[in-house]
């Protein structure tokens, strides 16, 4: 026999057989304290008393009146009290499924993008990883793209990318993409604010420090972009083979960049900066001032022609207003006539 509502119900109103009633008893007794381990006192105290379920002023007058009813036999008594935490459960179970609800709803825009690709109505079903473990986990998405998933990190993405406009990956931590090419479908990884976009390439993406993210492109081209709503700032910048970059992803400034391609023939070209000092070795001038842009939040005017071919080096002490020394000596050394208007005031 299946204990339904139908027969709790009956039972309640004295409408079910002598068979059902007895078979109904013995359950509950059969029970026991296990209904006490399902919902602790601690948990039922801490239970939010307003939530809502279907049905509530019913089953609450059913309840009262089976209480109020001076006949009923003793272990009826003790079933109420048993039916009650039933109740109490199924309130808790309730509770937990309206949070999850509500959690669905206010996903970040990024997570609510991925719906928002498909070609038409199939209902996208997500992969979700967690490597907890000591050593890499190797992935293949449905693409053919190899992902190597790093210890103390997790992502998610579409099962079946064929329905999709892009494919759009969320990381946690540190993965290596080995992405198939598709050029009708952009290959974007979303990771602490900051979209790696590529169409065939191999690049890593570690975002494990809490402020930083760190980018090393190692076969094809990439984008990177972030953005700051708050600040109204943001990042685009686009790499070749062997370059990377660190960036404060909360302020979006860049803290380490390599420049392969860009600055001439048997030249290693780097940028740092820390809170000490920054440093410029055989970065082109267009580097130069789009990171001067960039950290320092300014608005540059100059001709470009100026500039062409044109490298630098340089050590400078770090400060707010460091950029102007900069541009000063940019100035002196190759003519290039830079301006600038700092867009914080």
């Amino acid at each position: 026999m299946k204990i339904t509502t139908d027969l709790i119900n009956r039972y309640l109103t004295n409408k079910c057989s002598a068979e059902e009633a007895e078979y109904l008893e013995n359950y509950i007794q059969y029970l026991g304290t296990s209904l006490d381990q399902l919902l602790p006192r601690e948990e039922w105290e801490e239970t939010d008393g307003d939530v809502e379920y279907g049905g509530q002023e019913e089953i609450r007058a059913k309840i009262l009146a089976a209480i109020a009813h001076k006949k009923k036999q003793s272990i009826r008594k003790r079933i109420l009290v048993k039916l009650t935490r039933v109740a109490a459960i199924l309130i808790f179970f309730f509770g937990i499924y309206v949070l999850v609800n509500r959690s669905e709803q206010s996903l970040s825009t990024d997570q609510k993008d991925l719906a928002a690709t498909t070609t038409d109505s199939t209902e996208v079903s997500n992969l979700y990883y967690i490597n907890s473990g000591n050593e890499s986990m190797s992935l293949t998405a449905s693409d053919g793209s190899v992902i190597t998933l790093y210890p103390k990190s997790e992502i998610k993405y579409a099962e079946n990318f064929s329905h999709l406009k892009e494919r759009i990956l969320y990381l946690k931590g540190k993965a290596r993409f080995e992405v198939a090419k598709d050029k009708s479908k952009p290959f974007r990884v979303h990771s602490n604010g900051v979209t790696t976009t590529a169409l065939g390439t191999i690049f890593i993406v570690d975002e494990l420090k809490s402020t930083q993210t760190h980018i090393k492109l190692l076969e094809g081209k990439i984008e990177v972009k972030a953005e700051n709503s708050k600040k109204s700032r943001k990042l685009i910048r686009t790499y070749e083979p062997n370059e990377e970059i660190t960036l404060d992803h909360k302020d979006l400034r860049v803290l380490e960049e390599v420049k392969v391609n860009t600055v001439g023939k048997g030249r290693g070209g780097y940028f740092v900066q820390n809170k000490e000092n920054i440093r410029f070795q055989n970065i082109a001038l267009k580097d130069v001032l789009d990171l001067l842009a960039q950290n320092y939040d300014i608005s540059l005017q100059y001709d470009q022609d100026k500039i062409r071919d044109k490298y630098y080096s340089g050590v400078y002490v770090n400060s707010s207003h460091v950029y102007k020394e900069i541009i000063k000596e940019l100035n002196y050394l190759h003519h290039a006539d830079i301006n600038y208007t700092n867009l914080q005031y």
